[in-house]
């Protein structure tokens, strides 16, 4: 069997979050020395008032007991001071146990030495102190409710059993009144204590609970952002991701001077392959060119989206048009070097691409820099496609003949 001992702050107290933290504040409290320095002070002035009648029989015993007590408990709470809690639950448990006894028979040995040998007016005055030292461990029994029932029930025993011996037969019939009072109102405290513990459990459950529907909503916002953010199929951003990141790097509102470069870019003759493998070929192409389209990424700045169809887009912040145009040229190639699985074969596509570039010699406008990416586009169309394209100034002639074809192809 599993002794007592160290399981009492276990079973009595509350369990839930924050219990070693209660456990530490109600062992603080526990080996205050005060309230047995003040039982001490009461029984020595009712020992030195029995001396003062002429009942010092035993009154320096009494008076004795109580000093060497007060000593032992301010020994025990500065012992307890210095060494701190620092987890030692069990031991702390121990010690405050043995003190709770080592109490009880201190305060009813010297009472009732005092019983035994104080005139009657210190007898009553005794049994009074006696009353409220049994009501004080009563009120803190909640904390600890075996050792403080056992140190009531020693003092009591002591006491009771010296006045019947001394002829005081009253003494037995009250004393058991009192004490089946004190035994309800300790009842009524220490289930007002457990339902006080309960309740902040089950507040302490209920929270954790919201914390935790609170993370799973967030988590499942977050995932309905990406969602609404993000193209099914290359898992690559979407569309409207693509306007956000596009406005935020290259609007006149970002306030930078740093140059953006966009790359346009799509699959030569796309239209054909799907005729030629079917759709689901051609799905399974783009999503591996949005494999290729992001590991050619350099920064978390940059972006790479689907633009729609089989036009794809690369925005690069902070990047000007030499290091724009090299990794336009790596993207080409290496898509061009692509295995794409149809059926049991394998076969190869190529993109186009255009290069443009918004710096502070340029208007930085997201409408400008797609105008010039589109033309870059054009360019590597019309110049024989699987090539790289960059325009750095272009007349309007250029720009609408552009967008016309590719909006017709």
């Amino acid at each position: 069997m599993k002794p007592i001992w160290p399981n009492l702050f276990q079973i009595t107290l509350y369990n839930g979050p924050g219990a070693q933290q209660l456990i530490r504040r109600m062992l603080d409290d526990l080996f205050l020395p005060w309230p047995h320095i003040i039982a001490g002070l009461a029984i020595i002035i009712c020992a030195a008032y029995s001396a003062w009648l002429g009942g010092d029989r035993f009154a320096t015993e009494a008076i004795a007991i109580m000093i060497v007590h007060m000593s032992y408990r301010i020994a025990i709470h500065r012992h307890y001071l210095s060494y701190g809690y620092a987890d030692r639950e069990r031991y702390w448990t121990r010690l405050f146990f043995a003190s709770a006894l080592i109490s009880g028979l201190a305060w009813g040995t010297s009472l009732s030495l005092l019983i035994v040998s104080a005139p009657n007016e210190v007898k009553y005055l005794t049994l009074t102190v006696a009353c409220v030292i049994i009501q004080s461990a009563t009120a803190r029994a909640f904390m600890a409710p075996l050792p403080l029932i056992l140190q009531t029930l020693l003092l009591v025993i002591m006491v009771v059993s010296t006045s019947v011996w001394n002829g005081d037969w009253i003494v037995a019939p009250a004393a058991v009144l009192f004490i089946a009072f004190q035994a309800g109102h300790m009842r009524h405290l220490i289930a007002m204590r457990f339902r006080e513990w309960q309740a902040q459990k089950d507040k302490d459950h209920l929270v954790a609970r919201l914390a935790k529907a609170n993370d799973d909503l967030s988590e499942a916002n977050e995932a309905l952002r990406k969602a609404a953010l993000t193209d099914g199929l290359t898992g690559l951003a979407n569309r409207r991701a693509f306007d956000l990141h596009l406005e935020l790097h290259c609007s006149p509102e970002a306030g930078t001077s740093e140059p953006v470069s966009l790359i346009f870019f799509d699959v030569d003759r796309f239209k054909s392959f799907n005729d030629t493998h079917g759709h689901q070929a051609g799905d399974h192409c783009l999503e591996l060119i949005g494999h290729c389209a992001r590991s050619v990424l350099t920064s978390t700045w940059q972006m790479a989206a689907r633009y729609g169809g089989e036009e794809f887009a690369l925005i690069l912040p902070m990047t000007g048009a030499d290091e724009a145009r090299r990794i336009a040229e790596a993207l080409r190639e290496k898509v061009s070097h692509l295995p794409i699985p149809v059926g049991a074969e394998e076969t190869h596509v190529t993109i186009s691409l255009g290069v443009a570039t918004a710096d502070k010699l340029t208007a930085a406008t997201p409408s400008a820099l797609l105008t010039h990416a589109d033309l870059a586009l054009y360019r590597a169309k019309q110049r024989g496609r699987n090539r790289v394209e960059v325009v750095e100034t272009a007349s309007e002639t250029e720009i609408h003949d552009a967008l016309r074809y590719l909006r017709t192809t």
